[in-house]
């Protein structure tokens, strides 16, 4: 049943990691299509036209490249797509976060919306992978409280505008993607070595028996 899935995902540690790198990913990429058109406003004080522009070509840039994640996903694995781009957008976080400049930060936007976009389609080749046992279950909590990142991570990101004040503190808030990002590569990384070692487990039960 239903109820049944979602407890038994629910118990299984490998559910909760999938859940915060979903968070970072997904619930980011909400997080910013509110966030940025207040950035481009009042960091580079450009037009309202051009600051929706600017964040239609990141939220549009996010979803298609979502299809082109899935099938990378499938060539060279969820963990390693997870890490690599994760490593993508930790590095566009950064100049987001430090850059004074209208085209880092429009190249630092790419970024983002690259890293994202991947690492969203990477989550759910990771799910029935990692949590065979109650797929629907665990799709269901990395879906639901991932998404639910899109309201949790702009009220933190304010956290720098009232500390710093105007302009910096909004771009001093990417900081938070800094440590999103590094947080849920590590997360990838330890799913890629207990992968690792199921695999093996199975070779080595696999040679046995023959």
């Amino acid at each position: 049943t239903v109820r049944e899935s979602l407890v038994v995902s629910a118990s299984v540690w490998k559910t909760w990691l999938l859940v915060t790198i979903y968070f970072t990913t997904f619930g980011g990429f909400i997080a910013l299509t509110a966030w940025l058109p207040t950035y481009w406003r009042e960091l580079f004080a450009v037009s309202g036209v051009m600051a929706g522009t600017l964040t239609a070509i990141y939220s549009i840039c996010t979803s298609v490249i979502r299809i082109v994640g899935g099938s990378l996903a499938d060539r060279i694995g969820g963990e390693n797509t997870a890490m690599l781009f994760l490593a993508v957008m930790l590095l566009g976080a950064l100049i987001m976060t430090f850059t004074h400049s209208f085209g880092l930060a429009v190249f630092g936007e790419l970024l983002l919306a690259i890293g994202m976009g991947v690492g969203n389609a990477a989550v759910f080749k990771l799910v029935p992978q990692e949590v065979p046992e109650a797929v629907g279950g665990a799709a269901g909590w990395v879906g639901g409280l991932g998404a639910f990142g899109g309201f949790a991570i702009p009220p933190i990101m304010g956290l720098f505008v009232s500390v710093m004040g105007q302009p910096a503190g909004y771009a001093r808030g990417f900081i938070v993607f800094v440590g999103l990002a590094i947080l849920s590569f590590v997360l990838a990384w330890i799913l890629k070595q207990t992968s690792g070692t199921r695999q093996r487990r199975n070779d080595s039960a696999a040679m046995e028996g023959s």
